[in-house]
């Protein structure tokens, strides 16, 4: 990782550092993770700050020092004191670098105070799912119809996956293979009995470029949304998806984009990207949590989408997914009977003011989730909960 020059007011950057950070969560509406903020903090799974965001908080620490940094003091560190040596050089043998409440730090208590409101307690009522599963499972004549039907299910879609990737590959790519495609998974859909209802069909195609963002929750979702999404759009999706065996193939040929997620500078070209996508009036679909895990719940959302919405003043159309997660739950391999709902909600229109495009990422972003959330049935998680 790339250093600058120790510093002998080492204490002095790292209250800023900390005050910076904490600042930035508190605007970011994590309240949960502002208390967490200390040496070893795990930027990305304590703090929930990914690529997007330390693009934010290196400009922030820039401003709050008065110094260029190197974009390596923030895209190579993996905790608080990373950045810390990363600023102001290795902490001396004496530990100065272990402070509490140092001068120009205020508490944690006090930035939680004066810069956000207390968030209400989100009521964690019980996914309706979850109850059905948790019955269900206690049943087992019914375990054992679940894993007749999951062996079904996926031999059918590897059968189906051989064959219309064999079709796929002599086609020409772009519009003729996502047609193909989107038909051909609506048909294994339909073969393996599981339904897919679609609310809100018609915000789909009548707000011209958008971008589409959904929550993450399966293996399938992908598939659910290539079946029934009838408009002409772009995935955005991690660089190794489109390594993989067979569904690598559909997605090249489609031209969705894959960018390397975990490289900041991967993160600034995928964002410039994004946005020239947007402005030759191609719309994008974005799973804005960038994973999924086996519990319930709306994870925090990336930022890229919103910032591209906000520089473009293209809208945000939410896309809930409801019934997925139990369809191809994280950890399992075997699909489950399920009704999937797909709610395609109405469009979030940018309307930033100078001097204020990032509040006005921060409410298109919170927007969504709140739409996402009510729409899937899941609460909305903090990062220290996902």
């Amino acid at each position: 990782m790339a250093t600058l020059t120790p510093r002998s007011d080492r204490a002095q950057i790292e209250a800023r550092v900390r005050a910076a950070i904490r600042v930035f969560l508190a605007e970011l509406g994590n309240s949960a993770a502002i208390e967490a903020v200390k040496g070893s903090a795990n930027l990305e799974t304590d703090l929930g700050l990914g690529s997007t965001e330390r693009v934010e908080l290196l400009a922030r620490l820039e401003g709050v020092l008065g110094t260029s940094l190197p974009e390596a003091a923030i895209a190579d560190a993996k905790t608080v004191d990373d950045v810390v040596a990363a600023l102001a050089g290795p902490p001396d043998s004496k530990g100065a670098n272990t402070i509490m409440g140092g001068p120009g730090e205020p508490s944690p208590e006090s930035f939680v105070a004066s810069q956000m409101r207390e968030a209400a307690p989100e009521a964690r009522s019980r996914n309706v799912e979850d109850v059905g599963s948790a019955y269900d499972d206690a049943r087992p004549l019914w375990r054992a119809l679940e894993t007749i039907y999951g062996i079904y299910a996926a031999t059918v879609f590897f059968v189906w996956l051989v064959i219309t990737w064999l079709i796929v590959l002599i086609m020409p790519g772009g519009r003729p293979v996502a047609r193909t495609t989107s038909a051909a998974l609506r048909f294994y859909f339909r073969v393996i009995g599981c339904r897919i209802h679609v609310e809100g069909q018609e915000h789909a195609d009548a707000h011209g470029t958008c971008i589409y963002v959904s929550n993450h929750t399966s293996y399938s979702d992908v598939l659910i949304v290539m079946a029934l999404l009838k408009t002409n759009y772009r995935f955005v999706a991690k660089s190794e998806i489109n390594n993989m065996p067979f569904i690598g193939t559909f997605l090249r040929k489609i031209g969705h984009f894959a960018f390397e997620r975990s490289k900041l500078r991967e993160r600034s070209r995928q964002a410039n990207e994004m946005e020239k996508a947007l402005l030759r009036s191609e719309s994008l679909f974005v799973f804005a949590e960038g994973t999924f895990t086996a519990q319930p719940g709306v994870r925090p959302f990336q930022l890229g989408a919103f910032r591209a919405a906000v520089k473009t003043g293209r809208p945000i159309i939410p896309v809930a997914l409801k019934g997925a997660r139990r369809f191809l739950r994280d950890g399992t391999v075997l699909p489950r009977p399920s009704q999937i709902v797909v709610t395609i909600c109405p469009p979030i229109v940018p309307a930033p003011e100078a001097g204020r495009e990032w509040a006005e990422v921060l409410r298109l972003r919170d927007e969504a989730r709140r739409l996402i959330s009510a729409h899937s049935g899941e609460p909305l998680l903090h990062s220290s909960e996902s």
